[in-house]
């Protein structure tokens, strides 16, 4: 299976106000991710960060990434539309898994 999981709120978490180089890791749900991984399933890590300020996080968001131990295949940082609810047939919130 392909898997595109979201950073903020589903990896990572804040204290206070969001500030991407201060994100917190999830070390459950990121280990919820590598089991999906080591599984043989596809893995994009995929963000909104700097969808709308135009700010380029991909370097500090790799960075993380590496540092909490996440396994994926691809990263596709601020091309994920700003949304505030997304209604799809083929969602799951990273509980459910």
């Amino acid at each position: 299976m392909k898997v595109y999981v979201d950073i903020d709120e589903t990896i990572c978490y804040y204290e206070g106000k969001r500030n991407y180089p201060e994100a917190l890791p999830m070390p459950e749900n990121i280990a919820k991710v590598n089991k999906l991984y080591e599984e043989g399933n596809e893995i994009t890590y995929y963000t909104a960060r700097g969808t709308v300020t135009g700010i380029d996080w991909l370097e500090i968001t790799k960075s993380q990434l590496k540092k909490w131990g996440c396994k994926y295949h691809k990263l596709d940082v601020g091309n994920k539309p700003d949304y505030d609810l997304l209604i799809c047939d083929k969602t799951k919130r990273i509980e459910e898994i």
